[in-house]
Formats: structure tokens, sequence, C-alpha cells
């Protein structure tokens, strides 16, 4: 089977030089192709707002257990969930609402929005208000099922909220002018909010479709780095995906190395432990429904092993700037694939990897002292099985 490369991205696509950055996204555009991408991103990101709306949901209820205390802290600390905003990152349910609180501060809007990486449609948006690190209010937009709200208009230009991201020059610009109509909205509904802050990620399919796939918490984490620091660390004409305004202390962790980032958002998160992350079964049907080759893909790459923490610490970016057309991008991680963790080493199977394992895997483990008793938990939210 002929493999695609990159002189086979036609150059006017504007994530071009992106897409490298992406192993999920990257290595399903080498298996099936440009055309299987282009449907890809349109079928998958409309539903992706389902699956959206299935994390937070759980996320929202086991973060009630927790605080009202049907969940001691010894059960959350093993418990993991998605975060509030952006629900593509796992996160323990005992450090959540810190978390959220040290983001976001007391009280903010926020906004996780995709964009059609072909056509630079709008395909969803999901709204979260945070009190006190705390979801207090959520809603979400989808392309075809809302209407009425993507043909609203920015106040000032007359554009459609729909059209914002094609009349602005750069994902910056888009952000500060979607959030103006956001903010009207907000403000009608919730007019008791409307002095609280507004955030917004705009997120181009190819990069929340790359994290929505992967297994490993430390990879998103990456994932989310290379999205931020794509102008400033890899010379890129614009963002993979942009937060607006940036969070300080973000802004602050997207000026540091992408080691410092990783372990920075790694101990915020996880305490510094690997998560397999789940695809929650709910979304199951969804996905083989829709793009059957997603569990394929995901299938092959579990058979070819877990990337540990180490490697994704020593991942060695691909050189975007000039790039040769038949290039092809393969491995990048450090002692690769002999390194990586086979599943059937810890008692994992396929199946057993999407439902979500928590283990007892840092920054320094070797898959040599790793086995099935390094398992502390598995499953996620209120689901999830204690083992330890």
């Amino acid at each position: 089977m002929s493999v695609n490369n990159y002189g086979d991205i036609p150059d006017d696509f504007p994530t071009k030089k992106h897409l490298p950055l992406g192993t999920n996204i990257w290595g399903m555009f080498k298996q099936y192709g440009w055309e299987w991408l282009e449907y890809f991103f349109k079928e998958f990101g409309k539903t992706i707002g389902d699956l959206a709306k299935i994390r937070l949901t759980e996320s929202i209820f086991t973060a009630r257990d927790v605080v009202s205390g049907k969940i001691p802290s010894e059960k959350a600390e093993k418990m993991l969930t998605y975060c509030f905003f952006p629900p593509t990152m796992a996160i323990r349910a005992d450090l959540q609402q810190g978390t959220m609180k040290l983001l976001f501060g007391e009280s903010s809007d926020t906004t996780f929005l995709f964009l059609n990486d072909f056509d630079k449609d709008v395909l969803f948006a999901l709204n979260t208000h945070i009190e006190d690190g705390y979801p207090v209010d959520y809603w979400h937009i989808i392309a075809g099922e809302e209407d009425e709200f993507f043909d609203r208009r920015h106040m000032k230009l007359g554009y459609k909220f729909r059209d914002i991201p094609r009349k602005s020059k750069n994902l910056d610009k888009a952000a500060e002018r979607l959030i103006d109509v956001l903010k009207d909205a907000r403000n009608e509904r919730t007019p008791k909010w409307k002095n609280s802050a507004y955030h917004i990620i705009i997120t181009w399919c190819s990069a929340g479709l790359n994290m929505v796939m992967e297994n490993s918490n430390f990879e998103t984490i990456g994932c989310m780095f290379d999205g931020l620091a794509s102008k400033m660390f890899y010379g890129l004409k614009d963002f993979w995906f942009n937060f607006i305004p940036v969070p300080t202390f973000i802004g602050s962790m997207a000026r540091m190395s992408r080691k410092k980032f990783l372990k920075m958002f790694g101990g915020l998160t996880s305490e510094s432990k690997l998560y397999l992350q789940p695809v929650e079964k709910e979304a199951h049907p969804m996905i083989k429904d829709i793009v059957p080759e997603c569990f394929d893909y995901m299938r092959k790459r579990w058979i070819k092993g877990i990337i540990l923490p180490w490697q994704t610490l020593g991942r060695e970016i691909p050189k975007l700037k000039k790039v040769k057309a038949e290039e092809e991008f393969k491995s990048q991680y450090p002692n690769d694939p002999e390194g990586r963790l086979l599943g059937e080493e810890i008692g994992l199977n396929f199946e057993d990897s999407l439902k979500g394992n928590y283990l007892d895997v840092s920054w320094e483990t070797k898959k040599d002292s790793i086995d099935s008793d390094s398992i502390i938990s598995s499953g996620h939210g209120r689901k999830t099985k204690f083992r330890k």
C-alpha cells in the first residue's frame, strides 16, 4: 500500500506545516489519504461536540460527588475524568477544581470551538461557566443544528458568527471577534455574569482530533504545547490552536521549554503519572458508524506499544521550515519502538485500553520496571475500579 507524504498536501492548506506535529493525525493521513482526511474532519468534526458533551457531563457529576464527599479523597486521588476546559485533557478528580481556579480565576466563561481546516467552517462550540473552579452552567452549539446562533452577527462588523474565521486574517483576530458575539449572547442569557472573564480556545480539527485520539495523557499535554508554541518555538505563521486571552499562568508556561511545560502540566493534572485516556463507551457506536478507521488505527498503534513518559519528554519535533515533498516524518521518539510498553506486559488488551487506566508510571520509569501491579485504577469518572 502506498504511503501518503507531505507533498500530497496542497500548499495553500492552512495547517499544512502543523499536521506533522500530530503523530495521530499525521499517521492517519499517511495511511488513509487526503480525501479521507477531508471526510474525517467534516463528519467526525460535527459529532465531536457530542463527545465533548459526554465528557463534560461525567466530569461535572464526578466533581459534584467529590465536593459533597460521596467520593472520598482517597478514591478521588485515583480517579480521572476530563478537564472542564479544555475537554481534551485528562485530570485527576481531586485536582480538577483547584487547577481550574488557578487557570481561570473566580468567575469565567470558557468556550472550546472546533474549526474545519479545509474550509474554516465553525463545526461546534462548547461553553462552560466556571465559578470558583467549578462549572455551574454549560451549553453547546453544533453546525446544522443551531443555525440561529451561527447566523448571529457581530454587532460592529456585521459578520455572521459562522463566517468570522473566514473573514479574519489569523486565529487571534478570529478569537477576538468570536468573543464579542459570545459575550453578547452570554450577557443576554445570564446578565448576572456580564462582568466575568471570557476565554476561548479555537482549535483546528487536525489539532483537536489528534488529542481526542491520543491514549497517553502526556502526549496530549505535549500536543497542547505544540499548538500554543507553533509560532514562537516552531516559526509557523499561525497557531495550531490558540487561547485568547491567555490565562497568566498558561502564558508563562508556554514560554518554557517543551519539557518544562510537560512536567508542570503533568504535575497539575495527574501528579506526573501516566494515564491511558479512555474513549467513552457511549461514543463507540458513533465512531464505528462514521469513521471506523479510527479504531483500526488505534488498534495498530496499541499493538506497536505505549509511548512512555520519558519518550514523550525526548520526542524530537519535526523540522518544519524546509520540508521535502517526499517527507514521511517517521519515528521521533528515543529508543522507538523498542522502548515502548506492550499492553500484554501489564495484562491489558486493546479493549481494556479504551476504558482508561491510571498507572504508577512517572517520567523516569522504564518498561522493565512496569507490570500489572503498576495499574492503580481502571476506568474513568464514577465508573473507576480501584486496584490499589
